[in-house]
């Protein structure tokens, strides 16, 4: 799902940090964990396109069932994902975020289950069989997220580097019955843990993953210029930090880190009082 862009209070924003390698300011939401870089490029007012590429391999983390979850429930879930042009609000047009990535389950008998998901916003979601792509603990997945024709078509692949399943697909941008066409022309790029909803809109609520790792992430422009999450020659204001914070149990449940093309995302359980 795009990302809510109002903030929590000031007073709460000035309370919470993330993780002290991270050097960028955070950026507060009740569901995406992670960093985010805005393309420099993106001007929605012409035809310069932003990113239209992103990459990385997700390493599947071990889930187990939360200490003090936000709402004690039968299955915990976390979208493990990367994509384009789910942050920046938009402005002179609308826009879809196109991504990819897994679902992690665990259920309150220790069942736990990986599935391959990608999704066109405003879309629903659509998941990947074991037949299409079987994913387990500890494997590492490789996804891209591309885009041709100003964001109007795109296309994604997954690689299982462990058993080299691939699966890949194409489709053009989401459209609304009767309704506007969402391109995404690379506004910004993605490598989110998010708590999302189900199909029947209730929220997830969050497994514990430990520490979740993301490998060789970047974002490409059509000319071949690549930046990558830790990259800060982009300048701070074109790289956000996501922090998934709830109000209702004044707790942060991310911290996020970044170092070049490596991306770690942790699970925490922290009271504001003791951040």
């Amino acid at each position: 799902m795009k990302l809510n862009t109002q903030l929590v209070t000031a007073l709460l924003l000035s309370s919470v940090q993330v993780a002290s390698a991270t050097p960028y300011s955070p950026f507060y939401d009740t569901t995406w964990g992670g960093p985010v870089q805005i393309s420099e490029h993106f001007n929605a007012s012409s035809n310069y396109s932003g990113f239209n590429s992103v990459e990385a391999t997700l390493v599947m983390p071990r889930l187990s069932l939360p200490q003090n979850p936000r709402e004690v429930v039968d299955q915990y879930t976390a979208f493990f994902w990367l994509g384009l042009d789910g942050f920046v609000p938009s402005t002179g047009g609308v826009r879809g975020l196109w991504q990819a990535g897994v679902t992690m389950s665990i259920w309150d008998n220790g069942t736990t289950e990986y599935s391959g998901f990608h999704e066109w916003i405003p879309d629903d979601p659509i998941s990947l069989s074991k037949t299409q792509l079987a994913i387990s603990e500890g494997e590492h997945i490789r996804v891209s997220v591309n885009t041709t024709d100003a964001g109007y078509h795109g296309a994604t692949t997954f690689t299982n580097l462990n058993t080299s399943q691939t699966f890949s697909h194409s489709q053009d941008a989401a459209k609304l019955p009767r309704g506007p066409t969402f391109p995404s022309p690379g506004a910004s790029a993605e490598w989110i843990m998010e708590a999302g909803t189900y199909l029947n809109y209730t929220q997830v609520i969050f497994p514990d993953w430990g520490n979740a790792t993301i490998l060789n992430a970047r974002a490409c422009y059509s000319s071949g210029e690549c930046i990558k999450p830790g990259d800060l020659d982009t300048g701070e204001n074109d790289t956000r930090m996501t922090v998934v914070l709830w109000n209702d149990t004044q707790t942060v449940y991310t911290e996020s880190s970044v170092d070049g093309d490596c991306v770690r995302i942790a699970y925490v359980e922290k009271l504001l009082r003791d951040v």
